[in-house]
């Protein structure tokens, strides 16, 4: 079966083949051999491929599982610059060195969530450490027996756990003991704090209080040494980097890898990108010599039907051809390289490009307006985003509580929580939205504490403006050219649409690891429970 290897690059395909199909003026056989040639080295650059037969290899390694503690007691800075920025980077300098291990990136507070699957992949577990963004996290306590029941259901005999903690405050008795020696779990606990401790710093630059208003002095807690050496693994008090790492070296240089190793699996393909590139050069050759023209008397004796034409000797490439500029009724025919466009500037993070892409639509649908939305919203224009999707009308179910959900967000985003509510009740009762419902309970309970900070989709900042700047912000936005245009959308269906209040936006089936976040629905499996924490650090 035939497949290519890089088939992003056959996109570069579409420009071409929109230009020639609205060019209206014939060309001589030498230009359109000379546009066959460019179509063959795009295909060839594709690499396509004939899939042969799975490789399979075994490889001598060990299975680790990295656990890295996300509580807010890890922000003192007793380590500096503070405990939770020296484990991620001693996790970093761990991954950079070589090395053929398979590890699980497991992060864990009062619940443990899987940032990434056992894995050889060392990009894609730093991958997944980047773009862990604590600030999402609402539970802020630390419980060790329920990350060990999480890595007790991995299928190793032996777990092999490196652990980044400063332990907590919780008590690890004999019965905790017994359940790490029980399941095999080994743990290298790497202490990420003092004996003497240190207090926590919040966000607002106060410092962290316990309910009678003492300040909390988190230290690191005297029964993980026992713990570590109890299992079977060790213990180590950080000093630097450096040192670390060099630790846990030495440490998985005493243990036994796996005795079955592990399994790698590779594709053996065979390579038919010559194909293209030999008819390319063939091509090539005929368009800018005599051949042409004997090429021409052939094909019309085989039958063809070709328009006879003048062939030049000498010809440079596009001589002659003047340039046509598309005229208004033919803008039509690039809407969707515009909004693939978009959706690539879009993933890159590049939000008024996309923006730009967006306005040079000239007959903008659903998709496109929820994606113009989409970027003022990144951009935090809540209120033109929120103007664009009342804008939008349809009699779908499902649209309309998109619409619903994503208006709730930008209201919650320009504190104003009546509003947010309001619209989530509206989504809520076209259909169940976890999403919807969880965003809910937390307006609510904003609004009854008077203290506005929203779980996923918090506003980090509050947008004082009145209706006047608000109108001036919309007016601001627009695109001139394009002032007096609706912008409602049609009643179609986008086919990428998120449904996470951070809006992810999929331009394509290609996997792109570098623009990988974590789901709202990912950070609900590490926030359950935030709510009546007893010992939120």
């Amino acid at each position: 079966m035939m497949s290519f290897i890089n088939a992003s690059f056959l996109w570069l395909l579409l420009p071409i083949l929109a230009y020639l199909y609205g060019k209206k003026e014939k060309q001589k056989l030498s230009q359109n051999l000379r546009w066959m040639v460019l179509i063959l080295l795009i295909m060839a650059l594709a690499r396509p491929v004939l899939f042969e037969s799975m490789h399979k290899e075994k490889i001598e390694a060990h299975a680790l599982v990295m656990a890295l503690d996300l509580s807010v007691s890890m922000n003192a800075n007793d380590i500096q610059p503070t405990r939770a920025k020296a484990s991620r980077e001693i996790i970093k300098t761990f991954l950079e060195r070589e090395g053929q291990e398979q590890i699980a990136l497991l992060g864990f507070t009062i619940n443990p969530l899987l940032l990434s699957p056992p894995t050889t992949d060392r990009a894609l577990v730093k991958l997944a450490l980047e773009n862990m963004n604590s600030e999402y996290i609402l539970t802020k306590g630390t419980n060790l027996r329920k990350l060990f029941e999480k890595i007790a259901k991995f299928k190793d005999e032996v777990k092999k756990v490196i652990l980044f903690t400063d332990g907590g405050d919780e008590v690890l008795d004999e019965a905790l003991i017994t359940f790490v020696q029980k399941e095999n779990i080994q743990v290298f606990a790497i202490a990420m704090a003092t004996y003497q401790g240190a207090s926590i710093t919040q966000k607002d630059g106060t410092l962290l209080q316990n309910e009678e208003g003492h300040i909390v002095i988190s230290k690191l807690n005297d029964g993980l040494e026992t713990l570590a050496k109890e299992s079977g693994g060790a213990f180590v008090l950080f000093d630097n980097v450096a040192n670390t790492v060099k630790h846990i070296e030495t440490w998985l240089k005493g243990q036994k890898a796996l005795d079955e190793g592990l399994e790698r699996e590779s594709k053996q393909y065979f390579e038919l990108a010559f194909i293209p590139l030999s008819l390319a050069l063939v091509l090539f050759f005929l368009s800018a010599t005599w051949f042409s023209k004997k090429l021409l008397a052939l094909l019309i004796l085989l039958g063809f039907n070709l328009q006879a034409e003048e062939l030049l000797t000498r010809e440079a490439w596009g001589e002659g051809v003047e340039k046509i500029k598309p005229e208004a009724k033919s803008w039509g025919l690039f809407d969707v390289y515009y909004l693939q466009r978009a959706y690539s500037y879009y993933d890159k993070k590049a939000y008024a490009q996309s923006e730009k892409e967006i306005y040079k639509i000239k007959n903008r649908t659903l998709e496109s307006q929820l994606l113009l939305a989409h970027s003022f919203y990144k951009q935090e224009k809540y209120q033109v985003a929120k103007s664009l999707l009342k804008g939008i009308k349809s009699t779908d179910k499902k649209i309309k509580q998109q619409l619903y959900y994503e208006l709730g967000n930008c209201e919650a985003k320009l504190l104003y929580m009546e509003r947010a509510k309001n619209y989530y009740v509206k989504a809520l009762q076209l259909g169940e939205d976890k999403d919807a419902l969880h965003n809910l309970e937390i307006v609510l309970f904003r609004l009854n504490e008077d203290s506005f900070k929203v779980g996923y989709t918090n506003p980090s900042s509050a947008e004082k403006s009145n209706t006047k700047q608000d109108d001036l912000e919309i007016e601001e936005t627009k695109e001139p050219s394009k002032k007096s245009e609706s912008t409602g959308g049609a009643g179609g269906k986008g086919n990428k649409q998120s449904k996470n209040s951070t809006v992810t936006v999929i331009s394509s089936n290609k996997e792109d690891n570098a623009k990988r976040v974590f789901s709202s629905k990912a950070y609900d499996l590490i926030n359950d429970g935030y709510i009546g924490e007893n010992q939120p650090w």
